[in-house]
């Protein structure tokens, strides 16, 4: 059922041309990559009562979109729900980020499904050199408050379900500076995303908060 629920994305893309993401061709995933994050997704999804990958796969309704991005960088990216076709939301999976240890790749889920939750605005593709200051603290205070909610998450997950660990989030950031940009960083990234870890460190140190829920509207088409 967790695979079944995990619709292909690729199939939903009406393009000519081939899907891409940041320029890395999109791929349908294979059966194995389904069940990993099917297995990671899950107890993110009940933790936030929404509908399990069970439910989803039995229902004739919405579905996950989900594709693999080709590139050994490691990244995930989510988008919004859609109606047509109708899709709960969508992650987009680097192939690096599906070797990344389990805990790491639960954290930076969670933190996509923050975006989700809190409705954040969608950023552009473009290079953060060229992103006026006022847009860019704007940008880094929308990726604080989904980590602070991806490790609120993550503790439930913990407390509930055993699995996962908040500390991951923090892991993942500081390994993110080399795994997606590498040399071509630049200083202000660098130096948010140092924040940003330090700032995971103390909120997974902090005593534990429960997720924000989510809206019907913020959650389903």
């Amino acid at each position: 059922m967790r695979t079944r629920a995990i619709a292909l994305l690729l199939s939903l893309l009406l393009t000519a041309c081939g899907p891409t993401m940041h320029g890395y061709a999109l791929r349908q995933p294979r059966h194995d990559e389904s069940r990993r994050v099917g297995e990671i997704l899950d107890p993110l999804l009940m933790a936030l009562e929404l509908p399990s990958l069970r439910t989803i796969g039995a229902s004739k309704g919405c579905k996950i979109g989900f594709a693999i991005v080709r590139t050994d960088r490691v990244n995930v990216w989510g988008s919004p729900a859609t109606a047509a076709p109708c899709l709960y939301f969508t992650l987009l999976l680097t192939e690096g980020a599906l070797k990344i240890p389990r805990d790491q790749l639960m954290a930076t889920i969670a933190h996509e499904l923050g975006h989700l939750v809190l409705r954040h605005t969608p950023q552009s593709d473009g290079p953060t050199l060229t992103v006026p200051a006022e847009r860019w603290r704007a940008i880094q205070a929308q990726e604080l408050e989904a980590d602070r909610f991806a490790i609120a998450l993550l503790k439930q997950t913990r407390i509930v379900y055993r699995v996962g660990s908040c500390e991951a989030m923090a892991r993942f950031l500081r390994r993110s500076v080399p795994d997606w940009y590498g040399t071509t960083i630049s200083a202000r990234m660098d130096q948010a995303i140092s924040q940003r870890a330090e700032s995971a460190d103390a909120d997974c140190a902090s005593p534990d908060v429960a997720p924000l829920r989510p809206t019907p509207a913020a959650a389903v088409p």
